[in-house]
Formats: structure tokens, sequence, C-alpha cells
């Protein structure tokens, strides 16, 4: 490597992790203008094009990377990591097997191999794979913090709150594994964390950094039983977000109507679809007991759980060739009428098959999918859509309280108590239109009941899904599949009532989402 290669290559790499794109794509550019087989400017214009979140380039250049510098763990590592991020599951978890067996494997692939598990799913794998990476380097904060969300999710939370304990002591500031921390419970008045978590909220300049703490701060305070201070931190946190973004429920309210217009105007073609029965889909306003259902159908011995997938979704977007900045609206809706239906369903399939096809069915609980239950009909007209139907109240104020993924589209209503009401006054159309065009496909479960009378609406459910009934569907406390949700602790309990009516906590404070009701 001749020096002015090598100087350029130190200014890519420093620019890079200091987030100055620009200054670091000039220099990589300059270094394939004087050698072309240099591997790693490939493989830097990848993590640039990762960081604008087009993981589809960033996999080109990471492959031209490998061409050039084959068996490179670290290359390798970050190309099974975004075939995960591209649901690409199957390859993704190809790439890892062979990675995992190269020598002299560094603490920041082993870290990197664990994500792409975990996107995956597969969390049990990603456990081992960041302890390996922690193994061998324990100064780095994100290797405890992953390895505390893997932990969670697989029902550990001991190691999880251990890692995020740890995580914090390493970086004081990170406020994902405070609220991460927070959301394990445990909090009492001899031993909780308002105070840190009061002054990082009032120290906090970036918007989401004080979503994360705000959060934290409205679980502690909620588990005090002090729902004044609970809400307040809720509504100062998520209004600074809101003013950041630019939504309004108008674009969802014509998003869900153009979905009923379509699907009343035409008729399913169920014989242009992919002739499998294995896919179950739990739908509906997220923080219903999705998770509560999934976890019904996946202790039967014939269901697999395959968490909560994007994939039919992006399959749609990708098919329909819109490119609109949502997943799914209005022009995304009316160019997927022309989609190969069959091809979607069986590359649906296809997709799940890093974790599906050792049962006869499996579980596909992305709540928000009851968005696509034409298109699912369409390409899977075989496939059962149980959705989740829970008291008005008590969906509103659980999804108004959660904090989903952050800067993700799907979830920008649940910033604002009014859009989150007219969401659910949207969502409960759509599910009762649903039910009236597709009963043979679509079941709607009353949360309520399912909680007061387990036995009798688990035995419903399980006959729609075309299984026999098991017995073992009702201990869900023994299930041990990961649950990569916001009911993660909460479902590794047995099926409880206790959830019933938590909106009225917060009840002085509804009188808007009541006026939007009546």
């Amino acid at each position: 490597m001749n020096s002015n290669i090598k100087s350029l290559h130190q200014q890519a790499q420093s620019a890079l992790n200091q987030g100055e794109y620009k200054l670091a794509h000039q220099c990589l550019l300059s270094i394939l203008q004087q050698d072309k087989y240099f591997a790693d400017a490939y493989f830097l214009l990848a993590m640039i094009a990762s960081a604008h979140q087009n993981f589809a380039k960033a996999i080109e250049l990471i492959k031209q990377a490998d061409v050039l510098a084959p068996n490179n763990a670290e290359y390798l590592a970050q190309l099974a990591k975004h075939y995960a991020l591209e649901n690409n599951h199957v390859l993704a978890v190809a790439i890892a097997e062979k990675t995992v067996s190269l020598p002299s494997i560094s603490a920041l692939t082993f870290d990197t191999l664990g994500v792409a598990y975990s996107q995956i799913g597969l969390h049990e794998k990603s456990v081992g794979l960041f302890q390996q990476a922690i193994a061998l380097d324990r100064s780095k904060a994100m290797y405890f913090f992953n390895l505390g969300a893997s932990l969670k999710f697989i029902g550990d939370f001991a190691g999880a709150r251990a890692a995020y304990e740890k995580t914090i002591e390493l970086a004081p500031s990170y406020c994902k594994a405070h609220a991460a921390l927070s959301s394990l419970g445990g909090i009492s008045e001899q031993k909780n964390n308002i105070e840190r978590l009061t002054y990082l909220f009032e120290q906090s300049i970036n918007i989401d950094d004080k979503l994360y703490i705000g959060h934290a701060l409205a679980r502690e305070y909620e588990a005090l039983n002090n729902y004044s201070q609970a809400f307040e931190y809720l509504m100062a946190a998520k209004q600074a977000k809101v003013e950041t973004l630019e939504y309004s429920i108008n674009d969802d309210k014509d998003m869900f109507a153009c979905l009923q217009k379509t699907f009343q105007e035409n008729p399913l073609k169920i014989n242009e679809g992919f002739d499998s029965t294995e896919a179950l889909f739990v739908v509906g306003m997220p923080r219903t007991g999705t998770t509560l259902v999934e976890r019904i159908l996946s202790q039967h011995s014939e269901v697999t759980s395959a968490g909560e997938l994007q994939h039919f979704g992006l399959l749609v977007k990708k098919m329909s060739g819109t490119s609109t900045n949502r997943v799914i609206d209005v022009d995304t809706i009316l160019a997927a009428q022309s989609i190969d239906y069959k091809k979607l369903g069986q590359a649906y399939i296809d997709s799940t098959r890093a974790i599906t096809g050792k049962t006869a069915k499996f579980v596909d609980k992305m709540p928000l999918n009851v968005l696509y239950v034409g298109f699912i009909l369409q390409a899977l007209p075989k496939a059962k859509i149980v959705c989740l139907d829970r008291n008005p109240l008590d969906t509103i104020m659980s999804n108004f309280r959660q904090l989903f993924a952050v800067n993700f589209s799907y979830y920008n209503y649940s910033y604002a108590l009014n859009s989150t009401t007219e969401f659910y006054l949207l969502f409960k159309s759509l599910a009762e239109f649903w039910l009236k065009q597709y009963p043979e496909n679509f079941y709607l479960v009353d949360y309520e009941k399912l909680v007061n009378n387990p036995e009798v609406e688990a035995r419903k459910l399980v006959e729609f899904c075309d299984l026999t009934w098991q017995a073992q569907c009702l201990e869900i406390d023994k299930n041990n599949a990961p649950v990569a949700t916001a009911s993660a602790v909460q479902v590794r309990s047995p099926i409880s009532a206790k959830n019933i009516g938590n909106w009225k906590k917060y009840q002085a404070f509804l009188q808007p989402v009541h006026k939007i009701l009546e």
C-alpha cells in the first residue's frame, strides 16, 4: 500500500467513525482511482450506504470487497447482517455459519454476527456470539447492550438486567439501555432509577434520547402509582418527537379508505395465489394481546413461532415498484394490483425458511399486517388470519404508553393521543371490513373474553386454525420460544386478566379521547 493510499484510508476510516460521510466518500473514491482492487474501499463504501439505510447497495459493495479479499470474517459478518436487514434470512444464516467457522474472529465480528442472528429472531444463537465478543473485549457498551436484549427475549431477565447495568456503567448516557432496564420491572420506592433518569431527561438535547428517557421515567412513575407524573413525562417526550415528524393522520385515513375501496371493488382471485397452508398471521393494533395469541398457538406441537416478520409488507412494496418513502400508502396499494400473487406468496414462504418448515404451520405475529389482509389472501388463499380486538381505551392508552421502533413510520400515530385514537377507529373499521369480506380466513378474537375464559376461547382459536386441540396451548408460561416484543416479560407468566382496565389509571387525562370516540 503506497503512502498516499494509506493516508486516505486512515482519513476515510476516521471520517466514517465520526459520521462525516461526504469526506469519507471522497477519500474512498480517491483510493479507487489509484487502485481499483483495494478491497477495504468497497467495504467502507458499503458502510456509508448502510448508514443511509441503503442495504441493497451495501450488500453489493460488500460482495465486491469479498471477491477481492475472500474469507475476510469482518466482511462476511457484515454481509450476513445486511442480508438479515434485507429479510433474506436464509442467505444470512448460510453466510453467518460460514463466518463462525473462520479462524481468529475479532470481538467486533462476533458482535456483528450476533446482531445478524438477532435480526432473524434466532436469539439463542445471538447470546453465545455476544458472550464471545465480551470475552474478547469487555470495554464496549454496545456488546453488553446487545447481549441484554437477546437475554431478555429468551426470558433470562436476571442476565438481561446485569448486562444493561454493565452497559450503563460503561456508557452512563446510553439512553436506550436505561429504557431497556426500566422495561424489566422490579421498580419500587426503595429501588428505582428516577434520580438518574430525571437528570438525563433534563440534559438530553437529542429528541430520540429524550423519548427513551421519557418513556423510562413514565414506566417507573407508573410502577410507583404516580400516574400524573408518568403522563407528564410521556407527553413531554412525545410532543418533542411529534414536532420533528412530517406526519398527518389524514394520510392514514386515505390509506385505510383506499384499502377498503380496493378490496370491495376487486374480489379475490384465489386461483392466482400460492398453495400453502403453513402461515398463521396474528394481527391487530399493537399491545392488544397479539403476543398472547401467538404464544397459545406456538405452544401447539405443530406450530412454530417465526416472530414479528416484516417480510410480507416489504415484499409487497418491492414488487409494487413504488418509490414512496412509506412501506404502505395509496400509491403502493394501487400499484400492487398488478403483482404476481403466486410469486409473492412463494417468495414470502421461502423468506421464512431460516426458522420455519420443521412443523406443519408457523405464526407470523406482525400486528400491522392487518393492513395487508387482502394482499395476504390473494397471495396465500389458504392462510388463516387471527385479529385481536380489545377495549378501545385500553388499546389507545397501551399504544400511547409504548415506545415502538423509533423512526419507523408505521407507528407515527402513537406520538399523540388524538392520532392514536383516530388510528384505532380506522383499524376497527378495517377489521370489521375484513371479517365481512373473508369470514372463512379472518377471525376476530375478543381479548377480554380470551383472558377471562381462556380454554373456551383458545379452543375456538385453535379450531379456526385447522389444528386439533392440545391442552398445553394454555400453558404459555412453559413456552420457551423467544419473545422480541414489548410483552417479553408479561407473557412468561400464566394467562391473566390483570391488564383489563389499565386505562382507568389515566382517566383524568382522557377527555380528548372520549370526545373523539363519541
